[in-house]
């Protein structure tokens, strides 16, 4: 029902909480009130929706206006909450509301703890529970918020983005097979080079650096523009959803996976046309 107008339809995700639930989970209050301590005022149900709930079937004013389940049960929405997003690429909440636990009794709930949990503490914790008089029997399920929501809410993400990492892994495996091709070819077809500058006096280590150096500017060049990329990348999804920091080895694996292959790329052909006598390479070439 609205809060002013006609009443429709709603579909809305019900859960019993407690007063420190928002709290626990770092809900902010949009508008209105939190539960109300003790009964309410003339035994009147109360609850608090979300946003999206707000939003879609209250045009953001909720605050006032009730819902009337199908047996017919009226109750009054006392505030309205917004519910943090659990990672950058969540989807939006869906519509819900929240009743208190003093209003609806619940044979089974769910205890949520805001606080770091070592093994230690989850332990002791669990062993509290599970001494409870009259809990039903078997061992109390407790676990770290990110080990639930993994398996629960965040579990589509996680394939999705196990996905994308088999995909990366696959194209960074073709990328180094390529490049270590390109220049495996691009230094041997310079062997008549090599020997010439060794016949002529040159050091062979002095060769090798010429080869190298080389190799490494044209990875330097590849990793700049790819990481001056990657980055207006990661600032621009930033504008959208808030992300993590991302970790500075990330920001390493990249250009130095590029830099061992190329001077291993490079290396290698030119130590075989070190080892080989300039005369016999003369030869072959002539």
């Amino acid at each position: 029902m609205r809060a002013s107008g006609e009443p429709t339809t709603a579909i809305l995700n019900s859960n019993i909480v407690s007063r420190s639930y928002f709290d626990a989970t770092g809900a902010s209050r949009v508008a209105g009130q939190s539960f109300p301590r003790g009964a309410a005022a003339g035994g009147c149900r109360v609850a608090v929706i979300n946003q999206a709930a707000a939003d879609r079937y209250y045009g953001g004013n909720a605050v006032g206006g009730a819902v009337i389940d199908p047996l017919g049960a009226r109750t009054e929405i006392v505030g309205v909450v917004s519910e943090p997003t659990l990672g950058a690429f969540e989807r939006r909440a869906d519509p819900s509301i929240f009743f208190p636990m003093r209003q609806d009794a619940v044979h089974r709930m769910t205890l949520v703890v805001d606080a770091e949990m070592d093994n230690a503490t989850l332990d002791t914790l669990r062993q509290r529970l599970e001494s409870v008089p009259g809990r039903a029997s078997g061992s109390a399920v407790v676990e770290r918020l990110e080990e639930h929501l993994a398996r629960t809410s965040l579990a589509p993400l996680h394939i999705a983005t196990l996905l994308v990492r088999v995909s990366a892994g696959l194209a960074l495996a073709l990328a180094v097979v390529g490049v270590y091709g390109a220049l495996t070819d691009a230094v041997r077809r310079r062997r008549r080079e090599v020997r010439v500058r060794t016949a002529l006096g040159a050091q062979s280590w002095r060769v090798m650096a010429m080869v190298l150096g080389e190799g490494a500017r044209l990875a330097a060049l590849g990793a700049g523009g790819g990481i001056v990329l990657a980055v207006g990348v990661k600032y621009l999804l930033e504008r959208f959803a808030p992300a993590t920091p991302i970790a500075v080895e990330t920001w390493v694996a990249g250009p130095g996976l590029l830099l061992a292959v190329v001077l291993v790329a490079s290396a290698i052909p030119a130590l075989r046309a070190l080892a080989v006598s300039p005369v016999r390479v003369l030869r072959e070439d002539g």
